[in-house]
This record gives C-alpha cells, structure tokens and sequence, in this order.
C-alpha cells in the first residue's frame, strides 16, 4: 500500500536542468544537490522495451519533501507532455508487489528500470487509470544512496 506520508520528492522535467537550477533555486529559494548524470540508465518502457537512456537528476536540499529537477532523453522526459513531465515519488519496500497491486487496480506501468519480467527494477513510473496522476516508486534499496547524495 502506498503511504503518502513516504513521499520524497515531487518530480519535474526540464528541458534544461542547469537553466531550471538556477530558476527554481532563485523563485523558491531553494538549494540543490549536485547534478549527477546517470549515463547510461536502463529504462524500460512498453512502447521501446529496454535501452539505455542519458539522464541528468538534482534533487533540492531540505524537506521533507524534496523537488526534483530531471533532464533525459526521449518522450518519456519530456517536459511538454502533459503525462510524464510531472510525478510524485514515493519510497516503497516492495516494488515489484506494489507495482502489482496498482497495476490490479488499474493503473499502468508507464516506465522502469528494469523489464515487468525482472521486477521493473528499482524505480516504476505508473499512471492513474483516469491517466491524471503520475506516481514513481522508489525502492527503498535506493534510500542510502539517495541520502548520501543528498547528505540526509
């Protein structure tokens, strides 16, 4: 079951990370993390199957919920699309579960990092049945990582 109170990071892509740094920080004040590039990430989606893609994150600094700020490749990121340019986060402990349930319910698996066949991985973009909201659940095998990154 999804706990919203495990929301981490409300998600937002841009069509120029260093730009969107810079305009987010000044606008709402805020500090970000290093911009990491994650060359290549496995990604998979239903309509490409899995490739690597080139992707460029930051996360703001404090919380608890933090902003993130995500430049990739492809229609996935793009941050006209009314469907995937904006998510919420949330820390999960069992994805491939989660994924399943939400997925019973009506809700479609959008993106991954890994295939459906090997438990989508570590993170899994789904889509509300009415297509509205976009949730990203994230492994908390991530967490330390992600903390570190973050000096959390």
């Amino acid at each position: 079951m999804i706990d919203l109170t495990r929301t981490h990071h409300k998600g937002i892509a841009v069509a120029d990370i260093d730009r969107a740094v810079a305009d987010y920080g000044a606008a709402l004040g805020l500090t970000f993390a290093p911009v990491r590039d994650f060359d290549p990430l496995p990604f998979w989606t239903p309509e490409d199957g899995l490739r690597d893609l080139r992707v460029r994150a930051t996360y703001s600094l404090g919380g608890p919920i933090h902003i993130e700020l995500v430049q990739g490749q492809g229609p996935f990121y793009d941050p006209a699309s009314a469907e995937t340019a904006r998510h919420i986060g949330v820390w999960v402990d069992d994805l491939p579960a989660e994924t399943a349930r939400l997925v019973d319910l009506g809700w479609t698996v959008r993106a991954a990092n890994a295939a459906p066949e090997d438990g989508y991985g570590l993170i899994a973009y789904l889509a509300s049945p009415d297509g509205a909201l976009l949730v990203e659940l994230i492994s908390t095998a991530l967490k330390p990582a992600i903390d570190e990154w973050l000096g959390e």
